[in-house]
């Protein structure tokens, strides 16, 4: 299948496991220039041999920081992000306007 991705900057949250993971694969498969992140360093370098990503960034997404941090750092690194794959989180069973800034 061609997603039209090729050479496409491509960063994918919580992907050192699971379906993130298996996301990450299939993007560079399309020749996207993947981008892996998790909050563990060692798993997220795992997950980047795994998936053949191009890159990979220890990141704790529920730090209010974060996430500026972790696309400045792809920025730098391989340029602007084309193709967000936003993985990461907590489901919460509530309305938007109940949700707290800490969920």
């Amino acid at each position: 299948m061609d997603l039209g991705l090729r050479d496409r900057v491509c960063l994918v949250t919580g992907s050192t496991s699971g379906i993130g993971l298996e996301t990450a694969r299939l993007l560079a498969a399309e020749g996207a220039r993947v981008v892996v992140s998790g909050r563990n360093s060692d798993r997220v370098e795992r997950a980047r041999g795994d998936a053949g990503a191009e890159l990979g960034v220890a990141a704790d997404l529920s730090e209010v920081e974060a996430p500026a941090k972790l696309v400045g750092e792809v920025v730098r690194g391989l340029g602007p992000v084309h193709c967000l794959v936003n993985n990461a989180g907590e489901a919460y069973q509530t309305t938007y306007e109940e949700l707290s800034d800490e969920q």
